[in-house]
């Protein structure tokens, strides 16, 4: 009986649209399969002369301005790819190195590479446990820095950190090296985790859209392009995305102070916010404001305007049945 009422809702009152029964969540991030990047100008990293550097809102970016980007990729080939070079790290950017934990303790990759800092980017409980500990770096005076976090729910807070640590120690080491007679070098950065594909993936893409603009997708496929074992699970995209969404806004409010202040464009986002009427927090509403901002009497909405017109929703269910 019961099935027979429940088949003739279903033929009188169908569905207005189509209906899920899976729980509800957000659109995945779909990322096309890793091209020839030499083959997409779009993907490949290269800035203009009149790209600055400082207008992505983060210190200590001088150093990027002495790089030529146009050959920073590699371009391998899928087919170029062996299962063993997970174990290996590769170069993602001219300063900038991406791999497990195996590469930073391996003395012949860290010299052959001239790599000047190793950062970790850990479990809390893996920090805890001493897991990534990485004691030929030791050995050889290297920086070591570590971004340490309770899950990877945890990464996007933790990217300025990373982003900052990274730009300190390059812009450092560019400076030192200038007053030597060989060229300046801002030396070179490895970021890894344990397998190297994911925290310190995430955090070498992060760096990527920080620094260049760029969007998650081409991020993403930028160091999958040059270390193909990378791999993200939907909530690893989902974060970056809302990262890039971060970035975004930060930017356009840098770009709308300069503009409204009249600066040139140098110095950071946070030297800016610092001296700028920006960063000043406004004082708190009383209850009489709060009343006045939402006048709600008769026929006014929530911003004191007139609202004689109704909404219209969208029924669930067609009435085919004519009732």
């Amino acid at each position: 009986m019961m099935q027979e009422y429940s088949q003739h809702l279903e033929n009188f009152y169908p569905p207005a649209q189509s209906w899920s029964r899976r729980v509800p969540s957000p659109p995945r991030l779909n990322v096309p399969p890793t091209l020839d990047l030499k083959s997409s100008p779009g993907i490949t990293v290269a800035p203009g002369e009149e790209y600055d550097f400082a207008s992505t809102g983060f210190s200590n970016t001088d150093f990027l301005g002495a790089f030529t980007y146009a050959d920073c990729i590699t371009g391998q080939e899928t087919r170029d790819w062996k299962y063993t070079n997970r174990w290996d790290a590769q170069r993602i950017l001219p300063f900038l190195y991406l791999g497990p934990v195996s590469a930073a303790r391996s003395r012949a990759f860290l010299e052959g590479n001239g790599i000047t800092m190793v950062l970790a980017v850990r479990d809390t409980k893996t920090a805890a446990a001493r897991l990534l500990a990485s004691n030929v770096a030791a050995e050889m005076n290297l920086a070591y820095a570590t971004v340490d976090t309770a899950g990877n729910q945890e990464l996007i807070a933790a990217f300025p950190r990373g982003i900052d640590t990274i730009n300190a120690h390059l812009s450092a080491v560019y400076h030192q090296s200038r007053g030597r007679d060989t060229a300046a070098s801002p030396g070179r950065v490895l970021v890894f985790c344990e397998s190297g594909n994911t925290r310190s993936a995430a955090m070498v893409v992060a760096y990527i859209m920080a620094m260049f603009s760029m969007s998650v997708i081409r991020a993403i496929l930028l160091v999958q392009s040059q270390r193909f074992a990378v791999a993200f699970d939907d909530d690893m995209k989902l974060m970056l995305q809302t990262y890039d969404s971060i970035l975004s806004a930060k930017r356009e409010v840098l770009h709308t102070a300069r503009q409204d202040s009249g600066r040139q464009s140098n110095g950071s986002l946070a030297e800016y916010m610092s001296t700028s009427n920006v960063s000043r927090k406004p004082s708190k509403r009383t209850l009489d404001d709060s009343d006045d901002a939402l006048d709600c009497d008769g026929d006014r909405g929530m911003n004191g305007r007139q609202t004689d017109e109704k909404r219209e929703g969208a029924a669930p269910f067609r009435d085919d049945a004519g009732y």
